[in-house]
């Protein structure tokens, strides 16, 4: 499996991550009066799952860069998670919910940039977590390489009986890959990047991913993409955790809250605990998604997630 990290990647990776037991132990900050002219505006695709979307928004106020607006986008939500948004009551967060569930995160995301008044823009899956020192990093990064797109590296998590721990949003030879999608959740980019990229496309119109064919047109535009080279987000894979739209756990996200905020040993933990699986090459064990009829069949590989993630209406 080609996943797998050789030793001088973890050994790397293990040595950085040593800075993260130095800082201040995550605390929550609430602020009532929204950001005149924020930094950062944080896009937050959300769709019936409230419980999770809880500790989201809670790993973006506990940030040391402050200067943010969250922007939370209901994919036509049903169920309480306006009234989740709105129980901080932080002036920097703003609700809106589309009056259809679309499917994917393209819609929530083009309706969070067309109220985003930031600088940047950051994506947030609304069942990830971000380390505190997430945003500081990430815009220290685009500024230091005067780049338009920035990304973080990102964990992915299954289950504990899965053994999956994987390390995306790796820059090969320290450049952005084009042939591999960028997880959305460690991302940043310009705002003024849309006027010459375009927002995102809806799945079913295109046979890519709309993230990897977001990140491709903005590459193809010319837009310079650099890393911040340090593992600030936790992704706990939906299509890793079967009918997780039904069951809407949340314990593993409020136990990685939990510890974020008690021990500060947690990002060289995660490191040594993805160190034991790939040195060893314990199986990881993935799920298996069909070929698709063609190639370019649009709509494919979301299709094949959503029914993973528990939709059975495709």
């Amino acid at each position: 499996m080609g996943d797998y990290l050789p030793p001088a990647c973890l050994a790397a990776l293990a040595a950085r991550s040593l800075k993260y037991a130095r800082m201040p132990l995550a605390r929550i900050r609430i602020q009532s009066e929204p950001c005149a002219a924020p930094v950062v505006s944080v896009v937050i695709a959300t769709y019936n799952w409230s419980s999770v979307l809880r500790y989201a928004i809670h790993s973006v106020l506990w940030q040391t860069e402050q200067n943010f607006e969250i922007l939370v986008i209901g994919d036509g939500c049903t169920d309480d998670s306006e009234a989740v948004t709105h129980s901080f009551g932080d002036g920097r967060i703003r609700w809106k919910n589309l009056p259809s569930n679309t499917g994917h995160q393209s819609a929530p995301n083009n309706a969070g940039i067309a109220m985003a008044r930031g600088e940047f823009i950051a994506y947030l899956g609304h069942d990830d977590v971000w380390h505190p020192f997430h945003l500081e990093s990430m815009i220290k990064a685009i500024r230091r390489a005067r780049a338009d797109f920035a990304a973080s590296l990102v964990e992915w998590l299954g289950t504990t009986e899965s053994n999956v721990r994987l390390l995306k949003n790796q820059f090969p030879c320290g450049r952005y890959d084009v042939v591999q999608a960028l997880t959305p959740s460690g991302t940043m980019h310009r705002r003024y990047m849309i006027d010459k990229v375009g927002l995102w496309k809806d799945y079913r119109t295109i046979w890519r991913t709309p993230e990897a064919d977001f990140q491709l047109r903005a590459y193809e535009a010319g837009m310079k993409y650099c890393t911040s080279r340090e593992m600030t987000v936790f992704k706990f894979v939906s299509t890793f955790r079967k009918d997780c739209y039904h069951a809407r756990r949340s314990d593993e996200q409020a136990h990685c809250v939990a510890r974020l905020e008690r021990d500060r040993w947690f990002v060289p933990r995660e490191v040594a605990r993805m160190a034991r699986i790939h040195l060893r090459r314990l199986p990881m064990q993935l799920p298996k998604i069909p070929p698709p009829p063609e190639q370019t069949t649009p709509g494919w590989a979301v299709t094949q997630f959503r029914k993973l993630r528990g939709f059975r209406d495709e």
